[in-house]
């Protein structure tokens, strides 16, 4: 009985997670350094169609990510946070075995609430094998907390220099291996975001299926789309048109604040490529 109690409430806890932007498969990270020359780590997700950072680590939590990501090193590659391709083309990006992470909500800012690292919840098959590599590698590699392996305390393992990766296809993020009973599978949120009647319906399935980076939340995609199509209504070819313009606006933004563009000319840069994408797909 306790056990079905506690699974059901797994269940719930990870519905409400997941419906809240706070569940995250990683797939891949970079070094960056803040202007003080604090060493943090940015995640990316597991998830080639989304392109944006999920959240920084910074030192505090370092020794809760897995032992393979080396967080001992000379110092970081970027102070901003650079898109996967971004990455990429700097050859910074380095690509990881999949791992499960949850965050939660910090304080507001201009572009919502500032998402934040919590723990490590569990690794893919790959990512096992790997943290068994890093074992074998001798006292020198470090461990982690949330894949049940402590790394040891006070910084006596040698500094690793970051060899360049080259990038490869990241395992798929739900592999069988790690899905206990409890665990279940996410809807097409695509398919649900097309089939919406109410404008409510569309903005959750779109948040879940856009969610990264600019769309934190259920209500800045809201904002968003009354802020593109004031008075927008679901319909068989509205939702798709959406769909293509809250992605525009989403990339565009953020990759023009990425090159140093202030917030107000991003906005106004990314809405009129959005509205692009709209109209190009109302008509089409």
């Amino acid at each position: 009985m306790m056990n079905e109690q506690l699974d059901r409430i797994e269940k719930m806890l990870q519905v409400q997670l997941r419906s809240e932007g706070h569940i995250w498969w990683i797939g891949g990270y970079v070094y960056g350094q803040t202007s003080n020359g604090d060493v943090f780590v940015i995640l990316y997700p597991a998830a080639e169609n989304l392109k944006e950072k999920v959240v920084r680590v910074y030192d505090r939590d370092l020794k809760k990510l897995p032992a393979f990501i080396a967080v001992d090193v000379d110092g970081g590659d970027t102070e901003a946070n650079p898109s996967k391709e971004q990455a990429r083309k700097k050859g910074i990006y380095h690509e990881c075995p999949a791992f499960e992470i949850c965050t939660f909500d910090g304080k507001d800012t201009q572009m919502g609430k500032e998402r934040r690292f919590g723990e490590v919840l569990r690794l893919s098959k790959a990512a096992r094998e790997a943290l068994s590599g890093a074992r074998g590698k001798g006292a020198g590699e470090k461990g982690s907390r949330g894949a049940g392996e402590m790394r040891p305390e006070g910084g006596q393992g040698q500094q690793q220099a970051r060899a360049p990766q080259r990038p490869t296809s990241p395992p798929p993020p739900d592999e069988p291996a790690d899905d206990g009973p409890g665990m279940m599978g996410l809807p097409d949120y695509r398919k649900l975001a097309l089939e919406a009647k109410t404008a409510e319906a569309f903005d959750y399935a779109a948040f879940m299926l856009l969610r990264n980076g600019l769309y934190t939340e259920v209500e800045r995609i809201t904002k968003t789309r009354e802020a593109l199509v004031p008075g927008w209504k679901p319909g068989e070819k509205s939702n798709g048109a959406m769909l293509e313009a809250l992605a525009a606006y989403r990339d565009k933004r953020t990759g023009a604040e990425g090159r140093g563009e202030a917030p107000t000319a991003a906005h106004q840069f990314a809405k009129r490529e959005a509205m692009g994408a709209y109209n190009k797909a109302i008509q089409s």
